[in-house]
């Protein structure tokens, strides 16, 4: 499984969610035919949610943190615009975005600063 993870789409976060339900059900070793509810499988493994989106984004917002600090080529590209007109369609996503959005979430704030 490919996961994009400079854009963190809902898409994107589905996938991840379902992959480290579907890591949980293998390790507890659940077949598909019993049903489990995704909260039982979370109960078996004494989690209260999925853990594995959270560390993607406490991982990327440290290297965000990191780059802003530092005047490096990666600092410049991040904050830089390039020249020139640009393409038709939608804006693409980018880093920035994604890290103002998860500071407006109190889930986040709250693990950030503990």
């Amino acid at each position: 499984m490919v996961v994009n993870l400079g854009q963190s789409q809902k898409c994107d976060v589905k996938k991840i969610n379902a992959f480290e339900m579907k890591c949980y059900r293998k390790i507890l070793r659940i077949p598909w035919c019993d049903r489990a509810t995704n909260e039982e499988v979370l109960e078996r493994v004494n989690i209260q949610n999925c853990q594995l989106m959270n560390n993607i984004r406490k991982l990327k917002l440290t290297y965000f943190g990191h780059v802003k600090r530092h005047n490096t080529l990666e600092k410049l590209c991040m904050e830089g615009m390039v020249e020139g007109k640009r393409g038709r369609g939608r804006p693409k996503r980018r880093w920035s975005e994604d890290v103002a959005g998860w500071l407006k979430t109190p889930a986040t704030r709250a693990g950030a600063t503990a």
